[in-house]
């Protein structure tokens, strides 16, 4: 079934839980690995990992050959409610930025009903939003509820070290040697936002490429000051 899906709503191959630096989220990466736990509401600041989570739960279900959909539903100016219909059929099902159904009244009644279903097919749900169940903005008391009833965790974010340490394992991942000095750079003269940070070494990963360059404080100087 998953591979009928729309490939944009595919986990991301990078997502995975071998890349996560886990820092003061270990309680939360041992319930999202307990198939047990078939309720799950994360949230937190945008950018401390939610979204990582979820695919990488996505794409663990799939590397085992069982039906899984992550869904982003930040688009939903390109969704209508109705494709979720059936999708309580999946194993696993994560839904990503569920503050933004809030104040859509039919996306609200959807995924109330939804999450019915899912519950009644016994399928695994895992949510992810920029508050907690009992903080969100969700107008349909029914389905606020309903996204308290299973295990809720704030997921903690990173510490400078720890978004060093995932600079450096992504530049890793890319080939890429990131020196003490250039991460040190970095976090000295950039955002510390870490999908920034991300963003960042997408760049130099492709200017490293193009001009046959090693990862240094000039390259990123050249970066970080180009117009």
């Amino acid at each position: 079934m998953n591979k009928q899906l729309p490939l944009s709503f595919q986990a991301p191959e990078f997502a995975s839980f071998d890349n996560f630096i886990i820092a003061r989220n270990q309680q939360l990466l041992h319930s999202l690995s307990d198939e047990q736990e078939s309720l799950i509401f994360l949230w937190g600041e945008k950018g401390c990992g939610k979204s990582h989570l979820l695919q990488a739960v996505t794409q663990s279900y799939q590397t085992a050959e069982k039906n899984a959909f992550y869904l982003p539903l930040d688009l939903l100016a390109e969704l209508t409610p109705d494709m979720l219909e059936g999708m309580e059929m999946m194993d696993l099902v994560c839904l990503d930025d569920v503050h933004a159904v809030s104040g859509h009244s039919q996306w609200e009644e959807a995924l109330f009903h939804f999450f019915n279903r899912m519950r009644d097919k016994g399928g695994r749900l895992i949510l992810a939003a920029d508050n907690s169940a009992v903080n969100c903005a969700i107008k349909l008391p029914d389905l606020r509820s309903r996204l308290s009833w299973g295990l809720t965790y704030q997921v903690q974010p990173l510490d400078d070290p720890a978004k060093v340490e995932v600079l450096k394992l992504r530049a890793s991942q890319r080939g890429l040697v990131m020196s003490d000095e250039v991460a040190a750079y970095i976090m000295k003269h950039t955002s510390r936002s870490l999908p920034k940070l991300i963003t960042l070494l997408d760049k130099l990963d492709y200017v490293s490429l193009a001009e046959q360059r090693k990862l240094t404080v000039p390259l990123v100087k050249s970066i970080i000051y180009s117009v």
